[in-house]
């Protein structure tokens, strides 16, 4: 009994024991299991999470430094981007070893992260050495590439993150069920605790002798208790530290997601102000700040000005800051202006930052300057936070978001000045288009000057190669061949040029300054001689004297050369025509001196000497008429003159010269037409010449004078020889004769017909014919006809200038009388003379008229009338009154220009005060020196009378003199 109660204390303490170690083992198992899970959490998953987000930002940091280099062109902005991708590699090792973990993972690199990291990595190469090879534009223009593939890339980095979120989630239903395992561990090692205890406790009933082993127990059970329960407190900590590990990858995410918004604000930005708008909230939201400023330095407007200091965007702050000069700043604004390096300072907070948050008191300044490519300090960005404690994390993160915003922020600034350039370059464009298109013009201007000129130009450079020639030149496409090619291949088809392509050669050798030759050859077409005149020199740089080309001139001399073969053959037909009469009068003269003649011999001698005289006076005349007429020094006096009575006058003067018959066909009315009436004689007199002188075995010649459609036209006909036809263009050409044996025998200097077309062109006429060979020849002379208006009961604007009595006879309209206008004077006296009945009205007359007579010499026909004297007159001319002239109170003196109201004035004051006689006003007091003036100029005085301020002239009615109409 005793042996048997000694042993149960001993099989209680072995049961207690081995109970302490079942809920001891069970316990240790437990929290190694849960501890196992934790660490697996904490050791792979988060790490796991955070690597994946580095190599986020290794690819960021690796674009950022692209987009610098990229922007400008600078190795030193390549560094974040060699950074990032040494961190980039490190970064895939470590990810490596967790794809040999994580299967789940290394499937989504292996598929998709890993194949867009290469495309990455292959772009941002492909585009540094685009750029480098200096295809930069190229380059910009794949920028949009390499952002495609940065969005792809954060696609699948998501796709990573959910595995990674998945990983996460199974590792923490593995801690939760390690948790659970180990309760129910714990939960069957008390309820085997209770069991034993309970089974010790009957065996203690039994045994007493086993008490003190059952005490002994209960205090190892206590201990045992007090285990278990600071083993559960370890897992309720470990619980705890799960869920804070699990907010901080919470947070961590939502810092991710704001670098990341703001990492795309800061591309894309159309001007500056939207840039600012987009990036400095976005970086504020980053870094968890209130309030930022961005204070730029703007130059004075002028250069002796200071600069200025300008907020160009702000955020947060009570109010915006205005301009200041560079010498007020003061501070930690010029502190960073100054030293060009970021650094903080705590301050207190001012009342408005404090607003109704009271707890704010304190605020940190986070001062950053912004660098520009020379690392000159350009302004500064001010990032303002209340009551932030430090943190080297955020530390960290700011300075390299700070160095992002500074490089985008270095892009937007070249982009507004490329943006700036561009607008500038448009206006430049614009204006050099204009000064395009002036050049253009000019050089139109120019090409047009030389198209018009009668020469050929060639321009050559310094080696004689062709770069222009106009038209006339005619060198089809050998523009850019030498002209020494040119000239040699020339040579060869024509040996006569072979000296000017020497002179030519030695021009482009240096040896001359300039050449003048002359050359002809025979032209391909008909075999005739071409005569040419060549002109070279050089064109030189003005300040260098550097010879830059050669200027070749080419004129063409073959019509000179007939001209002086018409003058060489003229020469011999004057002197052949001059020597025939001179001899004949040289001879009959010296016959009559020294020679008894019969009376009647010698009149016949000295008709003969008289004829020739006559012709030698003649082709002296014609001569001389034609020289004045090509110079324009012929003076026409165009009158109103009846060309029947001319040509009648004409023909009855050949009708006792000739023994050709005159046949004149005239129509019954005047033909009046406006001419010198010498010159109308002149060519009516040589074409009744030619038509006698080249109809030799005809008889007669029919001249006939008609009227068509407003013209006068004169026809003189001959049935003689007839013209050839290859004569048409030659045939009024002066000197020229048509050369045939038929006409050898015919005399003549062919100016005749050259003086007709210089007289006929004169009075706005023409001259033709029409010939047929051995039947005759027609030439008709064309000039416009006038029609002779009468001047009774009208106004007669006597005026020499259209424009001029068109606005005179507009302006005397409003008077209601009808108008004639004449140009001369000599019209005038007609009109005078034609009318019969009741005169003009009223007459306004110029001094300096067409014809030989003046204003003045109508005045005293008009005033010699004997019916129309009292006609009023309006005296208009530019020259000065004559000496001794007066006005009337019937005429009126008006210089031009003057105005049309006056001139109407005086017309209906001289229309309305015409009842007593006229009288002659004269200003002044000299009454001798008027009565002579009145005197001189054919006006005989009744009366004379002395006023105060002028004296009144009566004249005495002269009577009328016969004069005939002007034929």
């Amino acid at each position: 009994m005793n042996k048997s109660t000694s042993k149960m204390p001993l099989v209680y303490v072995i049961t207690i024991i081995t109970l302490l170690v079942i809920v001891g083992a069970s316990s240790y198992i437990a929290s190694t299991n849960t501890e196992a899970k934790l660490n697996s959490v904490i050791g792979n998953v988060l790490p796991l999470s955070s690597l994946s987000e580095e190599l986020l930002v290794d690819l960021i940091n690796m674009e950022t430094g692209l987009r610098g280099f990229e922007v400008t062109g600078e190795e030193k902005y390549l560094e974040p981007h060699y950074e990032g991708m040494t961190e980039l590699q490190l970064d895939l090792e470590r990810m490596n070893e967790y794809q040999k973990l994580y299967p789940r993972i290394g499937s989504v690199m292996e598929a998709d992260l890993l194949p867009q990291i290469r495309r990455l990595q292959d772009h941002y190469s492909s585009q540094i050495n685009l750029i480098r090879a200096g295809q930069k534009d190229l380059a910009i223009q794949r920028v949009g590439t390499g952002k495609t593939y940065m969005d792809r890339y954060r696609q699948l980095h998501t796709k990573l993150k959910t595995e990674i979120d998945i990983i996460a989630d199974e590792a923490h239903k593995s801690a939760l069920l390690a948790e659970s395992r180990s309760r129910l561990i714990i939960s069957a090692g008390s309820a085997i605790a209770v069991i034993v205890g309970l089974y010790s406790a009957f065996i203690f009933h039994r045994a007493n002798r086993a008490e003190a082993a059952l005490r002994k127990s209960e205090e190892t059970y206590r201990f045992m208790a007090e285990s278990l329960e600071v083993q559960n407190e370890e897992i309720i900590a470990q619980q705890e530290e799960q869920e804070a590990t699990l907010e901080k990858l919470s947070l961590r995410e939502q810092e991710l997601e704001a670098i990341s918004t703001y990492q795309e604000k800061l591309t894309g930005a159309k001007d500056m102000e939207a840039f600012l708008e987009a990036s400095l909230p976005a970086l504020l939201a980053s870094l968890k700040l209130e309030a930022g400023m961005l204070v730029m330095k703007k130059p004075g407007e002028t250069p002796a000005d200071e600069p200025r200091y300008v907020v160009q965007y702000a955020l947060g702050y009570p109010q915006r800051g205005t301009a200041v000069r560079e010498s007020e700043l003061h501070g930690a604004a010029r502190r960073v202006m100054t030293e060009k390096s970021g650094f903080e300072v705590t301050r207190e907070a001012t009342e408005a930052e404090r607003g109704f948050h009271y707890g704010v008191t304190y605020a940190v300044d986070r001062y950053c300057p912004l660098l520009d490519d020379r690392k000159q300090a350009v302004g500064f960005l001010l990032l303002t936070g209340y009551q932030r404690t430090p943190d080297e994390q955020k530390t960290r993160l700011s300075k390299g978001l700070l160095h992002q915003f500074e490089l985008a922020f270095q892009v937007q600034q070249f982009n507004e000045d490329r943006r700036q350039q561009a607008a500038h370059l448009e206006q430049l464009n614009e204006q050099l288009q204009h000064e395009k298109r002036l050049i253009e013009e000019q050089n139109n201007l120019i090409g047009s000057i030389l198209e018009s000129t009668h020469e050929s130009m060639m321009m050559t450079d310094a080696a004689g190669n062709i770069l222009f020639a106009n038209s006339k030149m005619n060198v089809g496409n050998r523009i850019g061949d030498n002209i020494g090619d040119v000239y040699k291949f020339a040579v060869n088809l024509t040996p006569q040029l072979a000296s000017t392509y020497e002179a030519i050669q030695a021009l482009l050798r240096g040896e001359r300054d300039q050449l003048t030759e002359r050359f002809h050859y025979p032209n391909g077409e008909d075999g005739q001689l071409r005569h040419f005149e060549l002109y070279a020199s050089k064109v030189e740089q003005k300040l260098t004297n550097e010879v830059q080309g050669y200027l070749f001139v080419f004129r063409d001399r073959t019509e000179e050369e007939k001209v002086d073969e018409m003058k060489n053959e003229f020469i011999s037909i004057v002197s052949h025509e001059l020597r025939t009469p001179l001899a004949s009068v040289l001879g009959f003269i010296e016959i009559l001196l020294h020679r008894q003649l019969p009376a009647e011999k010698q009149q016949r001698y000295m008709q003969t000497i008289y004829k020739e005289a006559t012709r030698l006076s003649t082709l002296i005349n014609d001569f001389l008429d034609l020289q004045r007429m090509e110079a324009g020094k012929q003076v026409y006096h165009l009158v109103p003159v009846e060309l029947g009575g001319i040509v009648q006058e004409v023909a009855e003067q050949w009708r006792t010269k000739q023994g050709h018959e005159i046949l004149l066909e005239m129509p019954p009315q005047e033909i009046w037409v406006r001419g010198d009436a010498d010159r109308l004689k002149q060519i009516v007199h040589n074409l009744l010449s030619n038509a006698v002188k080249y109809s030799p075995q005809a008889d007669r010649v029919e001249v006939t004078l008609r009227t068509e459609q407003g013209e006068a036209l004169l026809d003189i006909q001959d049935y003689g020889l007839g013209i050839p036809e290859d004569a048409r263009d030659k045939l009024f050409n002066k000197f020229y004769r048509v050369d045939n044996s038929d006409r050898r025998q015919i005399g003549g200097t062919g100016l005749g017909l050259a003086i007709v077309k210089e007289i006929a062109e004169a009075h706005e006429g023409t001259i033709t014919y029409e010939s047929v060979m051995g039947e005759g020849t027609t030439f008709t002379f064309r000039l416009p006809s006038i029609e002779m208006l009468p001047s009774g009961g009208r106004i007669l604007i006597v005026e020499d200038d259209e424009n001029l009595a068109k606005l005179i006879g507009d302006t005397l309209g409003k008077l209601e009388l009808p108008v004639t206008h004449v140009r001369s004077a000599e019209e005038a006296i007609l009109a005078l003379d034609r009318t019969e009945g009741e005169g003009p009205r009223l007459c306004v007359v110029d001094i300096m008229l067409d014809g030989t007579k003046s204003g003045w010499d109508f005045l005293l026909e008009l005033y010699r009338h004997p019916q129309y004297h009292r006609t009023p007159v309006i005296v208009s001319t530019a020259l000065d009154q004559p000496q001794g002239y007066r006005e009337k109170e019937r005429e009126k003196f008006l210089r031009k220009p003057f105005t049309m109201e006056k001139l109407l004035q005086v017309a209906e004051h001289l229309l309305t005060h015409t009842e007593r006689h006229p009288a002659y006003v004269f200003m002044g007091h000299d009454e001798l020196a008027v009565a002579s003036s009145l005197e001189r100029n054919g006006i005989e005085i009744r009366e004379i009378t002395r006023r105060d301020d002028h004296i009144e002239v009566e004249p005495r009615p002269a009577e009328r003199r016969q004069y005939p109409g002007l034929t």
